[in-house]
């Protein structure tokens, strides 16, 4: 691998997980803002379906956030390593 593609691709790796960074504090603290309250009753009322909530947010945040990563690394170019 030549050593222009090798910085390139570190380059590429740093401003994609920087991207992914800022998306999963924004998306922290507005599930924390809107869904905080009702998760916090729903904790002390009905376990059960807190830890399935729980479940169904940690996959939807997985998917939400891997698909607006890999958006804006396509529009931004940075998946080219020529």
């Amino acid at each position: 691998m030549k050593k222009t593609n090798f910085r390139l691709l570190v380059r590429n790796l740093v401003i994609e997980l920087l991207i992914y960074g800022v998306m999963l504090v924004i998306y922290f603290f507005a599930v924390l803002r809107f869904l905080g309250k009702y998760l916090t009753d729903l904790y002390k009322n009905q376990i059960f379906f807190y830890a399935v909530l729980s479940l169904v947010l940690i996959v939807v945040q997985g998917v939400l956030l891997e698909a607006v990563t890999s958006f804006l690394v396509r529009k931004l170019r940075l998946d080219r390593m020529v």
